[in-house]
């Protein structure tokens, strides 16, 4: 397998919104790298092996020049270490923002 050449930090981190939307997101791998994300409102294609930043041709991505949920939901595919890793504060979040009940509090 070649060495995703993603650098987090320099595409803006792990954004934990992003991240916990991306998980509702189901990623197919049609390639090395490259992924066919469907489950929002439009099917999406990632190539994580473009350059030193993936590629996804959603309007987040293209406009905001940010690492998408698109992308991160291919990262999750990939087993990223450093998204993997942030799932953890995903969870924690969302425990410290829901109270015993299940019911989501008002932030």
């Amino acid at each position: 397998m070649t060495r995703l050449l993603i650098d987090l930090d320099a595409a803006g981190g792990v954004d934990l919104d992003r991240l916990e939307r991306s998980l509702e997101l189901h990623g197919e791998r049609v390639g090395e790298g490259r992924y066919h994300v469907t489950g929002g409102r439009h099917d999406h294609w990632v190539d994580l092996y473009s350059a030193s930043t993936p590629r996804c041709d959603c309007g987040d991505h293209l406009w905001r020049e940010q690492v998408c949920k698109h992308i991160l939901a291919a990262l999750l595919r990939e087993g990223n270490d450093r998204v993997v890793a942030a799932l953890g504060a995903v969870v924690r979040r969302a425990r410290e923002t829901r109270p015993a009940g299940g019911v989501r509090r008002a932030a």
